[in-house]
């Protein structure tokens, strides 16, 4: 084995010999011209360095791409922001004018209505029950309202009475609950009841009854409030006639009203308190 590998020894020692008499010798005689051992290396380093000045190159582009996409995202953001800024400004510019035209027309209200009476008022939300038709304001005890204050639009429509009072909510039943009862007027003068019907309900209508006898009522008819009682003011819009039918002793007529304000859709509303006091 020792001999084996002086042998080897010695056959691995002659050739690093020679390999560096040969560079000696190419060197001192190439005279400027490149040598056999430069090319040789120059064939095997040009490729590689090639190839690492096209990955570095690609890093670069790589980068630029990522810096670039970071900022488009950044631009695009600023851009949603602002949009949602305009859009939400826009939104508060409608809802703005749109209560400086419930106010505005609040100024006309019927005769006997005066504004220091008024209380206006949000709805919060509504009653999900089947059994009843009624929404929550909210205003309430604090701002002296009271159980029976009718509550309209500002365009005179009647939408309601106060059923209960809190602090600072209050209940309101609408005009097509079961429970509601109004004195009701036809357009001929003639008075009745406008009520809320089960039947009715659903669909959102309410019920004209009491109509006297001979009294036949007129399709879109408009029907407002008698004021008979002094809790409601006397000319707040109920609704229009709809549908007119035969009571079931069939020597009167009953109406089919439906109200004329949209009351699915209300925002704000106006609680009309102390009638009953008014000088």
């Amino acid at each position: 084995m020792k001999k084996y590998i002086k042998t080897r020894g010695a056959v691995i020692g002659a050739i690093a010999f020679a390999v560096v008499l040969i560079t000696l010798l190419s060197l001192l005689f190439s005279g400027g011209r490149v040598s056999f051992m430069q090319n040789t290396v120059a064939a095997i380093t040009r490729p590689v360095e090639a190839g690492i000045r096209n990955f570095v190159g690609t890093l670069e582009q790589l980068y630029d791409y990522m810096h670039n996409y970071d900022t488009l995202l950044e631009e695009h953001q600023a851009l949603l922001d602002r949009v949602a800024a305009y859009e939400q400004r826009a939104r508060e510019a409608v809802e703005i004018r749109e209560e400086n035209a419930r106010l505005r027309e609040l100024l006309d209200l019927a005769d006997g209505v005066y504004l220091e009476r008024i209380v206006d008022a949000h709805v919060l939300s509504w009653d999900a029950s089947n059994w009843t038709s009624a929404f929550t304001i909210d205003r309430g005890a604090d701002f002296s309202i009271e159980v029976g204050d009718p509550v309209m639009t500002e365009r005179r429509e009647l939408v309601g009475i106060v059923r209960e009072v809190g602090r600072n909510w209050a209940t309101v039943q609408t005009i097509v609950d079961p429970a509601v009862r109004i004195g009701g007027q036809m357009g001929t003068g003639i008075s009745a009841v406008a009520e809320g019907n089960f039947a009715l309900m659903g669909d959102g209508s309410l019920r004209l009854s009491y109509i006297p006898t001979g009294e036949e009522p007129l399709l879109n008819d408009i029907i407002t409030t008698s004021g008979l009682g002094g809790v409601i003011p006397k000319g707040l819009v109920i609704g229009r006639i709809e549908r007119v039918g035969i009571e079931g002793t069939g020597l009167s007529y009953y109406a089919v009203i439906r109200p004329e304000a949209e009351l699915s859709r209300l925002v704000q509303v106006f609680v009309v308190q102390n009638l009953d006091d008014e000088e």
